[in-house]
C-alpha cells in the first residue's frame, strides 16, 4: 500500500503523485509502468532508458543489437547478435575447411569447382550484408 500522502482523494476521486495514477473512484493508486516507488526513501524512480543513448547505439552497434538490449528487447538483440556473429562464425569454422578439403581433394582438376563452391557463399554474404543493413536502418528510424 502507498502512503496517504500520495493519494489526494475528494469527491470520490483520487488524484495520485506523478508515480501514481488511479485506477478507479476508490483510493487505490497504482504504480505506473515505468516508474518505481521506492518505500524506503519514499520517491519515484524514472526507470525509461535515454532515446538519445538508444540512437547512437542503433547509429554505431545495431548490428550487434547494441540498441535492443539497451531497450531490454532481449530477443531481438540477442537475434541480431546472433546473425551478425553467426554467419561469420559459421562461415570460419564450418564451410571454409569444407571447401579447402573439397578444393584440394581434386587437386587442381576441376577448374570451376571453385567458381561452384563459391557461389553459394558469395550469394548468403550478399544476403547477409543486405539483412544487416536493412536492420540497422530500420533500428536508426525506430531510434531516431
Amino acid at each position: 500500500s502507498l502512503p496517504t500522502k500520495y493519494i489526494n482523494c475528494s469527491s470520490q476521486k483520487c488524484v495520485c503523485s506523478d508515480c501514481f495514477y488511479a485506477t478507479n473512484s476508490y483510493k487505490s493508486c497504482t504504480y505506473q509502468r515505468c516508474w518505481e516507488y521506492d518505500k524506503t526513501t519514499q520517491t519515484c524512480n524514472d526507470l525509461r532508458k535515454d532515446q538519445r543513448t538508444a540512437f547512437f547505439l542503433s547509429l554505431f552497434l545495431s548490428p550487434l543489437g547494441a540498441a535492443n538490449l539497451y531497450i531490454e528487447q532481449v530477443v531481438i538483440g540477442g537475434l541480431q547478435l546472433a546473425i551478425f556473429v553467426g554467419f561469420p562464425i559459421l562461415v570460419l569454422c564450418i564451410w571454409l575447411p569444407i571447401f579447402t578439403f573439397c578444393f584440394l581433394c581434386y587437386n587442381y582438376a576441376d577448374e570451376d569447382l571453385a567458381e561452384r563452391m563459391l557461389w553459394p557463399l558469395n550469394v548468403s554474404c550478399v544476403v547477409w550484408i543486405l539483412l544487416i543493413m536493412m536492420w540497422w536502418a530500420a533500428d536508426i528510424v525506430a531510434f531516431a
